[in-house]
């Protein structure tokens, strides 16, 4: 309930996005129209008594509150497409009485007034809306439809991954592969139809992929086929990527900036962007000695693992019905993420950090976790703020964005061991396809690569050091996930790059010369 104090501070301040003033309400129809408004939007206050030209309140009779009431009720009833349920309240301000009218913002968009017709509010006016992905943005809102169920047109099987569906198969249907033989060092080198039979013997791969809903009935994928399977998202979605760029200094407008990724790094599915994101953390970020030891291990100035939750929530939680890439910018003082789409109806900034979570793509949330590495429960925002208390959330509705700031904190130049890659600098040595036996005759994975990424060159240079190492310990050094890890392994597998002999405890990598 507001108060007649309450709206002697708000009246002054003039009409906005959630307040609008009508000086009398006399024709239902045009109720009607700043009801569906509010309602597609983000919901608001009407407030009758007041005049929208000059703020100055008009009070209202016993009568015309009487029949102002009756025209709002018959408004929301009958001249909004469905009908909502409106509170109207009357609050004396200074012995005149004025009429508060409350719409919440709807559940059931998109809205129409009575002759068909959609309108969202516009700053303190309105609009008509005639954009089909306009609609779309505002059905998923409220959970009446998907991005990441619809089909991607032209295409089908030959656009997946092999490698990455292999491993993805095996981490969903883990029991089952090993029942058959099938381990997590051998599943690439299996054939598709041998993994599909040891899954179920009445399934093709195709079957498999459609009771996924990872493949639609004709054979196309879905979007959420595409984003975690796909050989190259971009060949149909161009813009559903990660921009990444360190600025010199605190804004956008920077002419100079450190390092900026090529787009060619995160050109594939969302496990390739991620590990091609993750990789740009952590040569961007400061490494923090944290023991007095000389030779102990540094540590990232913001904890990996929080860039793991915030990175992964932004790939499985964005809109993928704005046309927009992700974007990560590194300034001196903050880090931000900016993720395409505000949150969802009934999601606040304030609710995330209490573990709230209403999937937008329900599809992606569940598959994304034989891949990506996240729980998939929707507490991911909570375990990065426990890692970092530093995090604020800034949902952009004017930008149809959701902002994830980190705040970096002044780091004495005596603690800093090195300003990225958690020891390798100017002084380490470089390595190129021609190192460790990569060159054109080197076996291409089914993306067409033959050349080795950044996480992959560090890999190498620890086998290079001591081939009994194992995954884990390299996740340990480099402060990645030992998933991430393996996947890079087995793609260097897959590239003919390198051979393991031996058990998981005594054995030892060999890189081919």
């Amino acid at each position: 309930m507001i108060t007649s104090e309450q709206l002697k501070h708000l009246i002054p301040q003039g009409e906005t996005t959630a307040v609008q003033f009508k000086i009398r309400s006399e024709d239902a129809y045009k109720m009607g129209v700043e009801m569906v408004a509010f309602s597609n939007t983000q919901g608001g206050i009407l407030i009758v008594g007041v005049d929208d030209k000059t703020g100055i309140i008009s009070g209202l009779s016993f009568e015309e509150i009487q029949q102002t009431n009756a025209l709002l009720v018959n408004a929301a009833s009958e001249n909004v497409k469905p009908a909502i349920i409106i509170a109207t309240e009357t609050v004396n301000v200074d012995g005149q009485n004025i009429i508060v009218v409350t719409i919440p913002k709807g559940k059931d968009k998109p809205y129409k007034d009575n002759k068909g017709i959609i309108w969202v509010k516009n700053g303190s006016d309105k609009r008509k809306v005639f954009s089909n992905a306009e609609l779309r943005v505002m059905m998923q809102s409220c959970g009446n439809l998907s991005a990441d169920c619809d089909s991607v047109e032209g295409s089908t099987y030959k656009d997946i991954s092999k490698s990455t569906l292999k491993n993805f198969l095996y981490e969903r249907y883990t029991e089952e592969c090993k029942k058959a033989g099938i381990t997590n060092d051998t599943v690439l080198d299996k054939d598709m139809e041998e993994i599909v039979q040891a899954i179920d013997r009445n399934f093709t791969v195709e079957k498999l992929l459609q009771n996924l809903q990872l493949m639609d009935t004709s054979g196309q994928l879905t979007l959420s086929g595409l984003l975690l399977l796909g050989k190259s998202i971009q060949r149909y979605r161009p813009v559903f990527t990660i921009k990444c760029v360190s600025f010199v200094g605190n804004t956008e407008a920077s002419a100079q900036f450190r390092d900026k990724m090529r787009d060619r790094d995160a050109e594939g599915n969302l496990l390739i962007q991620y590990n091609a994101a993750i990789s740009f953390v952590t040569r961007n970020l400061k490494t923090v000695q944290v023991e007095k030891e000389f030779n102990t291990q540094g540590q990232l100035e913001i904890p990996l693992e929080v860039f793991v939750e915030l990175l992964t929530n932004a790939f499985v939680h964005r809109d993928y019905y704005i046309n927009s890439p992700i974007r990560l910018f590194i300034f001196d003082n903050r880090i931000e993420i900016h993720s395409p789409g505000i949150l969802p109806d009934g999601v606040t900034e304030e609710s995330i950090k209490h573990g709230i979570s209403v999937p937008r793509n329900k599809l992606l949330f569940e598959n994304a976790k034989d891949i990506l590495p996240y729980t998939g429960i929707g507490s991911g925002i909570m375990r990065a703020m426990q890692s970092y208390d530093k995090i604020s959330f800034k949902n952009d509705f004017i930008r149809e964005e959701f902002i994830t700031i980190l705040k970096r904190e002044e780091i004495p130049d005596e603690l800093i061991v090195d300003t990225a890659n958690f020891g390798v600098n100017e002084n380490t040595p470089k390595y190129d396809m021609r190192n460790f036996g990569v060159n054109e005759n080197t076996p291409k994975d089914d993306m067409g690569n033959f050349g080795v990424n950044e996480t992959q060159k560090q890999i190498l240079k620890f086998i290079s050091e001591n081939p009994q190492i194992t995954a884990g310990e390299i996740a340990y050094k480099m402060k990645q996930t030992k998933r991430n890890i393996e996947y890079n392994i087995k793609s260097l597998k897959a590239k003919g790059i390198i051979e393991r002999f031996g058990s998981d405890k005594t054995g030892s990598y060999k890189i081919k010369q």
